[in-house]
């Protein structure tokens, strides 16, 4: 069991890598994406053809970094090509699970595409979601709740080994997809442009470390960058929120790509 792929992948949609100095001295492939219009939190469909057509040029990841959370759609992108049943795990603070209403169907977004996951892809077998608020689960459409299981934020201040134990009692395939945003952790960790939850970055490595240990994982995405612009990112405030976010990514790709002791 272990990590498929180990290349590392980084999505340009919003520049909020390149100041990112020290985690970019990892081997990497780099997709700018950045000149694609209608992209930021809202998806047209044109423009998923052209996100689709620039990722299916490096077909060999098995990490990306997408950026802002306001793009995690991209997920969907990225399951779209697993052909086996799997599972997905999805640390957030937002169940992303929203259905959108018929007078936007074109679109994807930050909040629908687990829904349309659930919808569309048919070897989705369950999505498990970590971290989530409570209150946001009883507005996910009846029709989905039975692929989706929640360990809400409050449970999080149990141990490791319980949320663990979560997993292992809902997970019913080989396969696993692990999609990380970082507004599941505490601040103290990170800073987005979302509201966080109270899960510390140490709970997040143990549980991460053995989800690899013990599961074929096809793939990992990390997203929940804090939006800079030329003009604010020397800022100290901004040069901070660069620095913490920076060293929160670090860990976890160290994490990722450190075989775990048996």
């Amino acid at each position: 069991m272990g990590l498929l792929h180990d290349e590392v992948t980084f999505l340009n949609f919003d520049q909020a890598y390149i100041p990112q100095k020290k985690l970019l001295h990892i081997p990497h492939h780099w997709i700018d994406l950045d000149d694609i219009k209608h992209t930021n939190y809202y998806c047209e469909e044109t423009a998923c053809t052209k996100i689709k057509e620039r990722l299916n040029e490096n077909p060999h990841r098995g990490i990306t970094f997408i950026g802002s959370g306001n793009y995690h759609y991209v997920t969907y992108l990225l399951l779209s090509e697993i052909k086996e049943p799997f599972t997905l795990i999805l640390f957030d603070h937002h169940t992303d699970a929203m259905i959108d209403s018929s007078a936007v169907s074109n679109l994807i977004s930050c909040g629908s595409w687990v829904a349309r996951a659930i919808s569309r892809l048919p070897f989705l077998q369950k999505v498990l979601i970590i971290g989530v608020r409570k209150d946001l689960f009883p507005l996910i459409h009846p029709s989905l709740r039975s692929k989706v299981s929640i360990l809400p934020e409050n449970d999080l201040q149990l141990s490791p080994n319980f949320v663990l134990h979560w997993l292992q009692k809902e997970i019913t395939t080989d396969t696993v997809y692990i999609s990380i945003d970082k507004d599941v952790l505490d601040i103290d960790y990170v800073k987005t442009n979302w509201d966080q939850g109270n899960m510390s970055l140490p709970e997040l490595l143990i549980v991460l470390k053995e989800i690899i240990r013990q599961k074929e994982v096809y793939g990992v995405d990390i997203c929940g960058e804090y939006p800079t612009d030329p003009f604010s990112a020397f800022q100290p405030n901004s040069l901070e929120t660069i620095r913490k976010n920076e060293e929160t990514n670090q860990k976890i790709l160290e994490t990722i790509l450190t075989p775990s002791s048996p």
